[in-house]
């Protein structure tokens, strides 16, 4: 038997198959929906676009969808020809998998386009922090990075903060007519196209601009304290030998800003930590894995799949 996991987000869908060796994953175009939509035949085009051969189950995670979305797509992909179990879960809920929150205490930093914090407590209470969305939140993300980096460029030109190669670089890649324009025209792009000038900022850091290694130490700073704030959350304290899992495309794609974020991490948990890097694929994985135990009837993957939202 086959089961079939998607994580699908901000710029790609990557989809798994459990066990790993019985079919190859791989990337695919992500869903958009607009309005307007129809979701349910966007992700049934999907899952028929990354198989030939039908799963026993598949569990699709993307972000946005509550509860009742989430049913009501499950409700309508048989209408579009998917006559497999499939059930929808929260992105949120996939990354946790992927950390294993689901069997044992630990917490989960995530930084990709957005970010945000998981952790699990010792009597098994779950808790999210961050992840509001770009205009309230997110801090220490891909988006996040880049913002800080223009508002600090937009402080230079103003005389208001120190001088950086920001400028000339963020103006380059944003395609401003001028320096003084890039908030302008960076703020009329979608958040993932600012989150990929993250390269941009790392240029910065590589030509020894303080003024981008500042921006780039906030924001671990910023990543770690969510998770310190989710521990408190669910009764747990920031100490040494905590089980911390961290993933997300800025992480997974930038070694620097992960060393830094480890440094944070043992500085702000005073010591060694049981730390474990998720690769980019572990939420489709997590995916694929929670698709073939709720299938089987196991009641902690059935409890996630069907209840659990973050």
């Amino acid at each position: 038997m086959s089961f079939l996991g998607l994580d699908i987000g901000g710029s790609k869908c990557r989809y798994e198959w459990w066990p790993v060796d019985v079919i190859a994953g791989g990337v695919t175009d992500p869903v958009h929906p607009a309005v307007d939509d129809d979701v349910a035949e966007k992700l049934a085009c999907t899952l028929a676009a990354v198989t030939d051969v039908a799963p026993e189950a598949a569990i699709i995670a993307m972000a946005g969808v509550d509860l009742a979305a989430r049913q009501a797509l499950c409700e309508q992909l048989p209408t579009h020809g998917i006559t497999y179990p499939v059930a929808v879960v929260g992105d949120v809920l996939a990354a946790a998998a992927a950390a294993d929150l689901h069997q044992q205490p630990g917490v989960l930093l995530w930084s990709g386009t957005g970010s945000f914090a998981i952790a699990r407590g010792t009597n098994g209470q779950l808790v999210r922090v961050g992840g509001r969305g770009y205009a309230f939140g997110d801090e220490g993300s891909g988006y996040d990075l880049v913002r800080k980096a223009i508002v600090a460029a937009l402080h230079a030109i103003d005389g208001r903060g120190r001088d950086t190669v920001l400028v000339d670089l963020l103006t380059r890649s944003f395609g401003a007519s001028q320096p003084e324009r890039l908030g302008a025209v960076a703020q009329r792009m979608r958040p993932r196209e600012v989150a990929s000038r993250l390269p941009v900022v790392m240029a910065a850091f590589e030509q020894d601009d303080w003024v981008a290694a500042d921006v780039l130490q906030n924001g671990m700073f910023q990543l770690t304290q969510l998770g310190i704030a989710a521990l408190k959350k669910v009764g747990s304290t920031a100490v040494p030998g905590t089980r911390v899992a961290f993933g997300g495309g800025v992480l997974e794609h930038n070694p620097l800003i992960r060393d830094g974020l480890e440094r944070t991490l043992q500085a702000s948990f005073g010591g060694e930590l049981l730390l474990q890097a998720l690769p980019a694929n572990a939420a489709a994985q997590a995916a694929a894995r929670l698709a073939s135990s709720w299938h089987g009837g196991d009641p902690v993957a059935k409890e996630w799949v069907e209840r659990v939202t973050l």
